[in-house]
């Protein structure tokens, strides 16, 4: 009686640390919820096994993830061999998302489940993100992912509403949950809230941003021994920072800019990307006094944004406007106003 009653209160302790690690990982605490899955998985409880993997694997704990999912396939529990495979393909999906958004693919494919209860100025998510990240800076991530992800879960619901400023904003409250997740040793969480920082980057054309986003993700693969596809981030990194050089509206050297600018506009199908990219192409051939050649591609660039409906490319060809016609540029400057009062 005593040994059935003793088994009963170790089934009982048992299953209470299952529920006790069921608690912590949906508050986001996955080293404590590691610690009470392990001693449900050393019992053999239910899916505590696959519970524990999954855990592990956020953690970066990949070698003792891929046992407890060796154990329990074993046990039956044949959804565990997902879990090894979604791992190992994590970082290549999250690379093949940046690609896309190097090349200006449509990219958004989510959207916050609801919609915002009041509007939240991009200054004001701004402020607070600089204030996070600065705790970040002084503490570590540990100290702040938590206040991170009640600020994005906040402000998120600004993107259905929002514009290019607004996308930004979050984009870099998502870049932020990201890296303090990876800081906080849960790099398995960071990729999503860098996938959508580059998706929030993208949409707003954001080069800076999205050469930012990469050189963190780059820095988490270097730092969890997978420097190829930290080699391949900071590659994309590189070339997202070079473009971002070349947006600007001053630039000091329109003969690398052309340079810079004509290898990525071929990277680009029509839309904003492609506008952008022909319209500076344009300014900068002007700035060289090539009247003919920036007339070409101030006519590339019309005819790219005939569809669009983006403010941002318009100031973009409004400034190609004034330089034409400060420059003497007739006919280019005729080309921009037509499109410009067409599009009243």
């Amino acid at each position: 009686m005593s040994e059935l009653l003793a088994q009963f209160e170790l089934d009982d302790a048992v299953e209470q640390m299952y529920r006790a690690g069921e608690s912590a990982e949906r508050a986001g605490r996955l080293r404590e919820a590691a610690v009470h899955f392990r001693v449900a998985a050393d019992q053999r409880l239910g899916d505590a096994a696959v519970r524990l993997a999954r855990v592990l694997f956020a953690l970066g704990e990949t070698d003792e993830a891929t046992q407890w999912c060796k154990a329990a396939v074993a046990d039956g529990f044949s959804e565990a061999e997902d879990l090894i495979r979604e791992n190992s393909e994590e970082r290549q999906r999250f690379l093949e998302h940046a690609a896309r958004i190097m090349v200006g693919a449509p990219t958004f494919d989510w959207l916050p489940s609801g919609m915002p209860s009041r509007r939240v100025p991009a200054s004001e998510i701004t402020r607070r993100t600089r204030a996070l990240r600065a705790l970040d800076q002084r503490y570590g991530g540990i100290a702040c992912h938590t206040s991170v992800l009640e600020h994005l879960a906040a402000v998120e619901p600004m993107v259905v509403v929002g514009d290019a400023p607004t996308w930004t904003a979050v984009g870099e409250v998502c870049e932020l949950a990201g890296w303090t997740a990876f800081d906080s040793g849960m790099p398995g969480t960071a990729l999503p809230h860098f996938a959508r920082a580059l998706t929030l980057a993208r949409q707003a054309e954001n080069e800076s941003l999205i050469a930012s986003v990469l050189t963190h993700a780059g820095r988490m693969f270097l730092h969890h021994n997978a420097p190829d596809d930290a080699l391949k981030a900071f590659q994309l990194g590189f070339v997202a920072a070079q473009n971002a050089w070349a947006d600007r509206r001053a630039l000091n050297d329109p003969r690398q800019a052309i340079a810079s600018l004509t290898t990525k506009v071929s990277t680009y199908g029509e839309g904003r990307a492609r506008t952008l990219a022909l319209t500076a192409l344009a300014r900068n051939h002007l700035a060289l006094g090539d009247v003919a050649a920036a007339t070409e591609f101030a006519a590339a660039a019309v005819a790219s944004a005939r569809n669009l409906r983006s403010t941002r490319a318009e100031d973009h060809l409004r400034w190609l406007d004034q330089e034409a016609r400060q420059a003497g540029a007739s006919v280019l400057a005729e080309q921009v106003s037509a499109r410009s009062a067409h599009s009243r």
